[in-house]
């Protein structure tokens, strides 16, 4: 055991219950303990394996996420993401709700009407949890979990001028899928809000900050590319003070997100972009 055992380390928990876990585990296993025990033991893949199941709490991805993720590669993040890496939680009610992805291979393997690309390889599709350790998974909440001492990191943290601002700190995302336009919409710099909402097919919206800010760092995560790296994406929510949110010029200072006046035509701002997500329309 290590001398100072790390917050949240199966270390930390006391003899009694690790002993007590440990015992109903080992009873499941029942006459194939001790095989299972010598292969955690001398294979890797299926040690990583069992401790990635473990790590997910045991969540399985349905039909539908499975045949999602094969189409976006990287470019997804399910339940087990936010279950694995963070320790947030679904209830039942909802991994049932989630377990249909809303947009099909017809929609996955068109054209984007953004880009020109094919919508599998220029869009991150990603699924939303809106509370963490008892508390509201806004923008504020997710800075935790990326501290200014490692990468990718924030800009500001403590003295970041957003923090008190409802749509830093209240607004969080639905427990829903999302598919979102991982750079900004190529030609869409130098316009104002109106004209960059304007250029935006129908089934799409500018996204929400937390939907842009969360998009990017599991895109780093799951890609190892840093989206906008020298550009912003504009977002549509509003500060406090009234100026229209921009996030994004992920460079070695970290994420920014700053305000902007709708009439900013600027080229290093573009727009963000989200596809709709239309509950009763799964071809959307």
């Amino acid at each position: 055991m290590p001398n100072s055992p790390k917050e949240g380390t199966v270390w930390t928990v006391p003899v009694g219950k690790h002993n007590t876990a440990m015992g109903k585990l080992f009873n499941n296993l029942g006459d194939q303990g001790a095989s299972i025990i010598t292969q955690l033991d001398e294979d890797d893949r299926f040690n990583k394996a069992t401790a990635d199941f473990m790590r997910r709490r045991g969540i399985e991805p349905s039909i539908d996420q499975r045949i999602a993720h094969a189409y976006m590669g990287k470019n997804y993040w399910g339940p087990e993401d936010w279950v694995a890496t963070h320790g947030g939680i679904y209830t039942k009610k909802q991994l049932r709700e989630l377990a249909h992805f809303p947009w099909n291979e017809e929609v996955l393997m068109s054209t984007c009407p953004l880009c020109g690309k094919t919508v599998r390889d220029c869009h991150f599709a990603h699924v939303g949890l809106e509370t963490i350790q008892g508390q509201p998974l806004s923008i504020v909440k997710f800075k935790e979990f990326y501290p200014e001492t490692g990468q990718p990191k924030f800009y500001a943290y403590a003295n970041a001028w957003y923090n008190d601002n409802d749509f830093a700190k209240v607004t969080t995302l639905s427990p829903r899928w999302y598919l979102t336009h991982i750079e900004i919409v190529p030609k869409s710099e130098n316009k104002t809000t109106q004209d960059q909402q304007a250029m935006l097919p129908a089934e799409y919206e500018l996204p929400l900050a937390i939907e842009e800010t969360v998009k990017s760092f599991h895109c780093v995560r799951k890609t190892g590319s840093y989206p906008n790296p020298k550009r912003y994406a504009r977002c549509r929510d509003i500060s406090s003070d009234g100026f229209r949110v921009r996030v994004g010029r992920f460079g070695s200072g970290g994420f920014r997100v700053d305000p902007c006046s709708d009439a900013l035509c600027y080229g290093n701002l573009g727009a963000g972009a989200s596809r709709k997500y239309l509950i009763q329309t799964s071809n959307t």
